[in-house]
C-alpha cells in the first residue's frame, strides 16, 4: 500500500496554499503518525473554533510546530467541522431571536387587549348618555392625536399588505368567496326553478 503524501481535497479545505505546502511537506516526512491525537488536539481546536490562526495556536502550545497543527487540522478536518458548527450556532440565535419576537407580539396584544377592556366600557356609557356619565380619561383632546387615531384606524382597516381584488387584505377576507360566474350560474337557476312553479300553476 503506497504510503500517503499528499492532502486530499477534502483535506485542504479552508486551508491556504501555503498552509497546504507546509502540512505535505510535514507529512511526507512524518507520515500521517505526525498528526496530533486526539486528545493532544482538543485544546487546539478550541482555539480554532473561536477564530485563533494556526499561528497563534502554534504561539500558544510551542510543544508542537506550525506545520504539524496544520497536518492535524487538515486530516480532522476541523474547517468543515467549524462551518458546520457555525452554521448550527447561526439557527440557534435565529431561532431564539423569532420567539422572542413572538413572545413581544402576544405581550403588546395582551397589553393592547386589556387597555380596549378596561376603555371601551366608559367610552360607550359617555357616547349614550355623555350628561350622566364622566369623560373617559383615554380620549383624544388635540388635533394631533385625532390624527394619530385617524392615520392608525386608516392602516388598520386597509390592511398591512396588498390583497388580490380590493387592494386592502383585510377586505378581500371579508368579501364573498363566491365569484361572479357563480352568482351568475346561482341566479340562473334560481330563475329556472321560478319558470318551473309558475309553469305548474298555470297547469292546476
Amino acid at each position: 500500500m503506497a504510503l500517503k503524501r499528499n492532502l486530499t481535497d477534502e483535506e485542504k479545505y479552508g486551508l491556504s496554499q501555503e498552509e497546504i505546502k507546509l502540512a505535505e511537506k510535514y507529512l511526507r516526512k512524518y507520515k500521517t503518525a505526525g498528526a496530533l491525537k486526539e486528545l493532544q488536539a482538543a485544546k487546539l481546536f478550541e482555539m480554532y473554533l473561536l477564530g485563533d490562526s494556526f499561528t497563534k495556536i502554534s504561539q500558544q502550545f510551542n510543544t508542537y510546530t506550525l506545520p504539524q497543527i496544520i497536518l492535524t487540522a487538515a486530516l480532522r478536518g476541523w474547517a468543515k467541522e467549524r462551518e458546520s458548527m457555525m452554521h448550527t450556532l447561526k439557527d440557534r440565535v435565529k431561532a431564539k431571536v423569532v420567539k422572542s419576537v413572538l413572545e413581544q407580539v402576544d405581550f403588546l396584544t395582551a397589553m393592547l387587549g386589556v387597555t380596549n377592556a378596561e376603555h371601551l366600557e366608559a367610552m360607550v356609557k359617555y357616547m349614550q348618555d355623555p350628561i350622566n356619565n364622566p369623560k373617559p380619561e383615554l380620549r383624544i383632546s388635540t388635533v394631533k392625536e385625532y390624527k394619530d387615531v385617524s392615520e392608525t384606524l386608516y392602516k388598520l382597516v386597509a390592511g398591512a399588505s396588498a390583497g388580490k381584488g380590493s387592494g386592502s387584505a383585510m377586505m378581500d377576507a371579508l368579501s364573498s368567496p363566491v365569484k361572479p360566474k357563480e352568482l351568475e350560474e346561482a341566479k340562473e337557476k334560481e330563475i329556472s326553478l321560478q319558470d318551473l312553479v309558475d309553469e305548474e300553476e298555470k297547469q292546476q
